[in-house]
């Protein structure tokens, strides 16, 4: 069986412990933890919806309505949207380039789906896909006074930047590929700019890349990469960011 593990002995003299402490604790599965690190079955495949939308929820006319799913799995799940059974492809069309996970991956991942109106009561689902694991949630929206009338200035919010899709927590094996999402809207197009472990704005490089879309590539995946991530998305009305932490482990084909 195939283990990822954690070396958390490093972390212990380091002053990064406390901080992976608090990021573990996201993580909110049983892990066997030993003197010399942390063990986390990746051949355990499991999906965890830890926040969801209401059973119904009420959108007022004239502002934008925000529905929020968050979910933690393995491998890395991606979340997609429905609207009475039919994709939302307006939430996908940010990014046009597809993500792909290991299945050495977990993470912790959070969407959000932007509704400006709302003609009529309509059921909306979050899907979350983590390899051949789904899971779902969903809510019914409904108009607070019935109006369909939709303003200009609606259709362009929002103005100030917000991001829609992103990582909290990142765990992947030391070597391989990962990309961290960082998935945007607002008017006029947001500036999206990385900042790594360190506190240094990332720079397009061999291992290290910002696509058009606002994800992170890092390739390959090192143990000196561990740390917290932030992603800042700006434009003339405001700024907004995010931090994902990221976990480097490495693969154990022995049983302990």
């Amino acid at each position: 069986m195939y283990l990822i593990y954690i070396f958390a002995v490093v972390l212990v003299n380091s002053g990064k412990a406390a901080n992976v402490n608090k990021h573990m604790k996201l993580l909110e599965i049983e892990n066997q933890i030993q003197t010399n690190g942390v063990k986390l079955h990746s051949s355990k495949r499991f999906i965890t919806i830890i926040q969801r939308p209401g059973v119904h929820t009420a959108h007022r006319p004239g502002t934008v309505l925000e529905l929020t799913c968050e979910a933690l799995a393995a491998p890395a799940p991606s979340i997609h949207w429905f609207k009475n059974d039919a994709p939302v492809y307006k939430h996908d069309k940010e990014s046009n380039e597809v993500i792909d996970t290991n299945p050495t991956s977990l993470a912790r991942v959070a969407s959000t789906l932007l509704i400006s109106r709302t003609e009529e009561s309509s059921e909306y689902t979050c899907l979350i896909v983590a390899g051949l694991n789904k899971a779902h949630a969903s809510t019914i929206v409904y108009s607070t006074d019935g109006s369909t009338e939709i303003t200009e200035r609606s259709k362009l919010i929002p103005l100030s930047p917000k991001i829609l899709v992103s990582y909290k927590l990142f765990v992947d094996t030391i070597g391989s590929n990962i990309v961290l999402p960082c998935k945007v809207k607002g008017h006029p197009r947001p500036q999206v700019v990385w900042t790594d472990n360190n506190g240094e704005i990332v720079k397009n490089s061999k291992r290290m890349k910002v696509l058009r879309s606002g994800e992170l590539v890092i390739s390959p995946f090192m143990w000196s990469d561990m740390g917290e991530f932030a992603c800042k998305a700006s434009n003339i009305f405001g700024s907004t960011e995010i931090k994902t932490f990221v976990y480097p482990a490495r693969v154990c084909t022995n049983n302990y």
